[in-house]
């Protein structure tokens, strides 16, 4: 018989030093008849990666050694005790498909801006640094999606509100550290609202919103002064970019030609085609044909576990050499709700000649005469 009271748990630990900043987050907590083990790992102010260390439930006992070897070994590696990480949802749908899938927008280059920042059809959000993510809210229940459409677990304050809107409601939207960033409303007190144009879908949104205190909304620009304005504020702000929308476009999943983003830093994702000796691994793309591209080899940060070949990470870069490598490539961490369909060269629009850099850097003083 046990002599431990069974009693749930968890560890909140931050790992901060050589330019990183982590979370790591285990815990200890009952499922059916059993017991497991679940965890969550990322950047601070991050979408966390969720998983866990038992794939079904075992004793209390058995679980709870589990559990503190997991803290042990973490606080060896230098992470302390932290208390300030949302606590995620286990979901027993995590993993399973959800029906939904989001509006994906299309990549358009700087020499196309004007024409969208000056026309009224068009409304200007912000494209916040996190994961796309669907809110599926019904029968008193919250339930996040990726952007493939599978189940995911989502922090424990979404779930715990209240007082939930009654009816369904689907809301679109991004994932940023424990909040979540709306930008669109698809459904809502179980109206379907996909066919109506977006401005008037964001209207509905503004007011939805306001019962969740843990959701934002991103705002919405329609006149041609305060686009310009605002995209100039995110550019100031080193922000991540921000997506054009057709204001009376209906809602339509996949890529769509009624929402573009622009992006003030590049980045890809990319396969793991190899693990180095020093900390690095060697990333590539797929071309038209399929045939996987090298793009040179990328740092992986000291507190982040070395991907295994083909797993998919984000790396975000200056520019591409023609034919060559990512010039200044940066680690970004791995990308779990990417698909392989998605690690292709055609992701990659910012090139340059080697020839074309030299000339720059002559013209800059960069090189001695």
């Amino acid at each position: 018989m046990s002599s431990t009271e069974p009693l749930a748990q968890s560890s909140f630990l931050y790992f901060t030093g050589q330019g990183s900043d982590k979370v790591y987050q285990v815990h200890l907590r009952p499922k059916d008849e059993g017991w497991v083990v679940d965890y969550g790992n990322g950047r601070r102010g991050g979408t966390l990666a969720t998983g866990t260390k038992t794939s079904s439930p075992v004793g209390y006992e058995a679980a709870l050694k589990i559990y503190q070897k997991v803290v042990k070994e973490k606080t060896g590696k230098g992470y302390t005790t932290d208390a300030s990480g949302a606590l995620y949802t286990a979901s027993e749908f995590a993993g399973r498909r959800s029906g939904e899938l989001p509006q994906l927008p299309t990549l358009i280059a700087e020499t196309q801006l004007v024409r969208y920042l000056d026309d009224p059809g068009w409304g200007l959000q912000e494209k916040a640094d996190g994961e796309n993510r669907m809110l599926l809210i019904e029968e008193g229940a919250v339930r996040g999606t990726n952007r493939r459409g599978l189940f995911v677990d989502i922090p424990q304050a979404w779930v715990a509100t209240a007082a939930l809107p009654a009816g369904r409601a689907v809301i679109a939207g991004e994932h940023v550290g424990d909040g979540f960033l709306a930008f669109d409303l698809l459904e809502a007190g179980g109206e379907d609202m996909r066919a109506q144009a977006f401005v008037e879908r964001f209207r509905r949104l503004e007011a939805f919103a306001t019962a969740l205190p843990w959701m934002a909304v991103l705002p919405l620009e329609t006149e041609a002064s305060a686009k310009h304005r605002r995209a100039a504020e995110l550019r100031a702000a080193h922000g991540e970019g921000f997506v054009l929308k057709a204001l009376a476009a209906p809602f339509a999943a996949g890529r769509s030609a009624a929402s573009l983003k622009f992006k003030f830093q590049q980045s890809a994702t990319c396969e793991v085609l190899r693990v180095n000796a020093q900390r690095s691994v060697a990333v590539g793309l797929r071309d038209e044909a399929g045939v996987l591209v090298d793009l040179g080899n990328v740092t992986v940060p000291p507190n982040e576990a070395l991907p295994a070949p083909g797993t998919l990470v984000e790396v975000r870069y200056l520019y591409r050499y023609a034919g060559g490598s990512f010039e200044q490539p940066v680690y970004r961490g791995q990308r779990p709700d990417m698909a392989a369909e998605d690690a292709l060269l055609s992701q990659v629009t910012r090139i340059k000649d080697r020839s074309a850099v030299a000339e720059e850097e002559r013209d800059d003083g960069s090189e001695a005469a």
